[in-house]
């Protein structure tokens, strides 16, 4: 029989996770995991690779909101997390020149994990995309998240259904108040917005790493669920989600943005990145040493 603690320990390596921008899909086989791990207990549950992930916010269309590159290395206990702007300019497959969360408009997450990898001249054979939207019934079902807000922002959207009205300062969030905090994009582009998506995950992940919150994982596991689709199976997502542990609490986490300069080209604005610093930040972060 399942031992509770078991179970427990599972869910928060999962939940921790989302730290990093995702949420994994293995509620159906969480039986198998102990299983695993007695049959092979010295082979790496998942090898050094690449993890596309994305987030899908449906109330601003059918479009990837963030796109982020995972490098996991588990013999290293390392990981390392690059975000790349929304507006970057990049070869869609079959499309051409264009923005780079466009791709998943037009051909969903293989596209863009084609996209991506042709970007970065890498393999990233492993995806994990997440509907944002879900993010408002986790964190109320956390009791709202406590994040420093660093300006007033005010925006409203009728016909999109968004009411942002938030103060500067340290405040506790609901769920629709953290989504209006991660939505606002009156300010200086993808790179303020980045900034505060990697300060919300930390806010987010030292929310769920509290004692009460761990103990509810189980519950708030299944919620996390229904809002992610992956590739990944059982053992790799167990896999990652213990590297994750052991990343953090090593220290061995490095996160970097995709660097670029403003262009406007017919009047759409375009993040033109350069090529250059990629190939380094590739280099330093997702590519294989």
């Amino acid at each position: 029989m399942k031992k509770p603690w078991f179970v427990f320990i599972i869910g928060s390596f999962v939940i921790l996770s989302v730290f990093f921008g995702f949420f994994l899909a293995i509620a159906s086989r969480l039986a198998l995991f102990e299983v695993f791990i007695n049959l092979t207990p010295t082979a790496p549950l998942m090898a050094n690779a690449n993890v596309l992930v994305v987030g899908v916010d449906n109330a601003f269309g059918h479009r990837s909101d963030t796109i982020m590159v995972l490098h996991t290395d588990p013999s290293s206990k390392a990981v390392s997390l690059v975000s790349i702007p929304r507006d970057t300019l990049a070869v869609i497959p079959g499309r051409g020149l264009d923005k780079i969360n466009h791709a998943y408009a037009y051909g969903g997450v293989e596209l863009t994990r084609k996209t991506v990898s042709q970007f970065f001249g890498i393999d990233i054979p492993y995806y994990v995309a997440v509907n944002l939207s879900g993010i408002v019934d986790i964190i109320d079902e956390l009791g709202g998240i406590t994040l420093d807000v660093e300006r007033r922002m005010y925006y409203v959207d009728y016909a999109g259904d968004l009411y942002i009205d938030l103060k500067p300062g340290v405040q506790h969030l609901s769920g629709k108040q953290a989504m209006g905090y991660l939505r606002y994009r009156h300010d200086d582009g993808d790179i303020k917005r980045i900034a505060r998506q990697q300060k919300f995950l930390q806010a987010l992940g030292n929310e769920l790493l509290r004692r009460d919150n761990l103990l509810r994982s189980p519950q708030l596991f299944l919620t996390l669920l229904s809002y992610i689709d992956t590739n990944l199976n059982s053992r790799q997502t167990l896999g990652l989600a213990l590297t994750l542990r052991q990343a953090q609490e090593f220290g061995r986490v490095q996160m970097a943005t995709v660097p670029g300069h403003d262009m406007m080209v017919d009047g759409v604005y375009y993040l033109k990145s350069d090529e250059k610093q990629v190939k380094e930040i590739v280099k330093q972060n997702l590519a294989n040493n």
